[in-house]
Parts: C-alpha cells; sequence; structure tokens
C-alpha cells in the first residue's frame, strides 16, 4: 500500500493519508484523514497529490484503477489545494468541485478541472487578498464515494453571525447540500443550544439535529476551534461528515484568564478610533488609562497597564464585569450608556437581566469608598 511519507507518492487513498502531511495531500485531504483516523463516518475516496504529474499514462491508470476499486459509480472530486481549509484562510469556493463524476473519461476532466481551478481569476485574487501571493500553493484532488443525501448542508459549531460559542448553527436542505454552500436557495435554519432538540420543522427532524451537535462538539473539541462542517444523512438517515475546517470569521474572543463570563464594551470609538489601534497605539492606551485611574486614588500600574483594559483584535474593550456584578452600580449603568447609543443601553438591560450577571457585594475596586 501506497503512504504519504514519501514525497514522490501520486495517488494515496484517504485512510492512508497522514493528516499532518498537507504539503502533499492538501488541506482538505489532510481534515477528512483526521476525521478518518477519529473514527468519524466518512465517504471512502483516495487522494491524487501534489507529486501526480500529467494525467496521462501510468498515473491515469491508476486513478481509473483507484476509482474502480470504488465501485466505478458515482463520485465528487474536489480541490484540496496546500493552501485550502487552514485555520487562517478557508479558501472557501474558490476551487472547483464536481459532483455525480461517472465513468473514467469524465472523472479524469473532473480532476483536471480542479487542478486548473488553481489558477482561476478568483482564486488568485483571493490568494492576493490573504497575503499568499508570495506562497507556493500546489493542488492536490479528493475523489470520494458520492452519497445520495435525502438531506444535507453545513453545521457551525459556534454562531458564525453573532460569534456565540455556546450556540451551533444548522443550514440543510433536502437533496444535495451544494446549494446551501453557494447560497443558491433558502436552506432551513436550526439554531442550537446545548440541549436536546425539541420540535422543529424543515428537512431534518430532533434527533439528526442532536447526532449533529454531539458530532460538532466531538470534531471542536479535538481541533481546539470552532468548526465549519459538511455533512449529509443519506436515504437510511446514516450521518455521513464530508468536510471539516476553521471558522475563519469569527472574532477572537479576548485572551484572559479571568473566571466565569465576562462583559467588555468596545471603548476605541470613545477616542475617535474606528480602526484597530497598532501595537503601540494599544500600549499608549493601557498606560494613559492607568495614569487616569490612579489620579482617581485607585490602583493600577502604568507600565503593566489597568487590567481593565483589555486588546482584542486591536481594538480596545473595557472590562466592565465587576461594575455589572455590583449592585450599587447596576441600577445606574443602562442610563449611564445612553450616552453611546440606544442600542448600548438596551444590551446591556440585557446583560444585567442574566443570571450570570449576579450581585456581588463588594465594590469594582474591592473598596467602597473609592467606589463612590
Amino acid at each position: 500500500m501506497a503512504t504519504t511519507s514519501s514525497s514522490a507518492v501520486p495517488l494515496v487513498t484517504l485512510a492512508e493519508v497522514d493528516p499532518a502531511g498537507i504539503a502533499l495531500v492538501g488541506g482538505k485531504a489532510a481534515g477528512l484523514a483526521e476525521m478518518i483516523h477519529a473514527g468519524e463516518r466518512v465517504p471512502d475516496g483516495f487522494c491524487i497529490t501534489t507529486a501526480a504529474g500529467e494525467l496521462e499514462g501510468d498515473l491515469r491508470r491508476q486513478i481509473v484503477d483507484a476509482y474502480e476499486r470504488l465501485g466505478a459509480d458515482a463520485v465528487a472530486v474536489r480541490s484540496s489545494a496546500t493552501a485550502e481549509d487552514l485555520p487562517h484562510a478557508s479558501f472557501a469556493g474558490q476551487h472547483e468541485t464536481i459532483l455525480n463524476v461517472r465513468g473514467a473519461d469524465a472523472l479524469i476532466d473532473a480532476v483536471r478541472r480542479c487542478r486548473d481551478s488553481l489558477g482561476s481569476e478568483r482564486a488568485v485574487a483571493y490568494r492576493e487578498a490573504g497575503g499568499f501571493d508570495d506562497t507556493p500553493v500546489r493542488m492536490a484532488v479528493v475523489v470520494q464515494r458520492m452519497v445520495e443525501p435525502a438531506a444535507a448542508g453545513v453545521l457551525f459549531t459556534a454562531n458564525p453571525i453573532t460569534g456565540t460559542r455556546t450556540e451551533m448553527v444548522v443550514d440543510a436542505v433536502a437533496g444535495l447540500g451544494d446549494v446551501v454552500v453557494d447560497g443558491s436557495v433558502a436552506a432551513d435554519h436550526y439554531v442550537l443550544d446545548g440541549r436536546p432538540a425539541g420540535r422543529v420543522e424543515g428537512c431534518l427532524h430532533p434527533a439528526q439535529l442532536d447526532r449533529l451537535r454531539e458530532a460538532g462538539e466531538r470534531l471542536q473539541q479535538r481541533a481546539g476551534s470552532p468548526q465549519d462542517v459538511e455533512f449529509a444523512f443519506d436515504r437510511h438517515g446514516t450521518l455521513w461528515l464530508l468536510q471539516t475546517r476553521a471558522i475563519t470569521t469569527l472574532f477572537p474572543l479576548p485572551a484572559s484568564t479571568r473566571p466565569g463570563p465576562r462583559v467588555y464594551f468596545e471603548a476605541g470609538h470613545m477616542q475617535g478610533m474606528l480602526r484597530p489601534f497598532t501595537p503601540m497605539g494599544m500600549s499608549v492606551m493601557s498606560v494613559a488609562t492607568a495614569l487616569y485611574v490612579r489620579s482617581i486614588g485607585m490602583p493600577a500600574d502604568p507600565f503593566d497597564g489597568h487590567p481593565g483594559v483589555v486588546g482584542v483584535a486591536g481594538r480596545m474593550y473595557l472590562d466592565l464585569t465587576s461594575w455589572v456584578r455590583y449592585g450599587a452600580a447596576r441600577a445606574k449603568l443602562p442610563e449611564a450608556m445612553k450616552i453611546y447609543g440606544p442600542r448600548v443601553a438596551t444590551a446591556l438591560t440585557r446583560v444585567l437581566d442574566d443570571p450570570a450577571s449576579h450581585r456581588c457585594p463588594a465594590g469594582p475596586t474591592g473598596c467602597g469608598s473609592r467606589s463612590r
């Protein structure tokens, strides 16, 4: 059997792929292999690696032989570039995917189209925008047995619209799920909050949503980050996982070791900063805040900055958690926040209504007189 230990291997089954061998098999094949090794249900297939040459002669025979071993029936042919499905760049929709490919000639043509899509205008523009224009990118191709789906779609293990990490989102349709990915039809939309699904309408039933949630929890735990997962339920109700990759559009969480839920208020706009701070600018703001806090008699180290100022992706946030939990301050906060707009005050009121923002007897500084 072929292995991915040699850079000269032109073709390898997905079960043999080393998930760390992205340079040989690309991001999509590596993600599929990782799911296979973890025991998830993934359609059988093989990968034409970046080491493969012209689609003629011996390579063509190897591809056709591997196709026949899959049953010579309908297959999905999918791109797997070396810069694809990475934690910081998904390349979603930039390269070719051809479904329901039947026959040797059609398969070779589909493989060629996937490889050629590396040089398409949209793929080149995406690489340039993402800073990949100076990075050598090569294309592998995945061929998998087609799943005839009763329903298919996409699972996000964090809410991609709100950024809520405690919610999962499912968009699904009856039949093939490619129309969900390309947005050409209105999909059935489900938001999962961690509890067993109740009565729902659409193409999925509660038991299927529960299975998707469980699969999403496994995938996210192994990857260590929220995942974008393509799936299909076949006519027998079997769940197949077709792809997993990191969600690259979520706003990052603060790097904080403070316990419990936290409440952060974006404060850069108060200083007229509508764009992210530079690292030096963030340091200046942190020191300036610490000096101000010291001037009103509260402790703060100007070199370490003030712990209430938190930088996230170049944006400056104030940690309001202690104030939200302090009984003497809670009643006044919504009114005080109206100066920043009605939406801020409304959002803060919702936070105050949340049981997690419980009252604390001590003031935000640990000293009632300083707070007053």
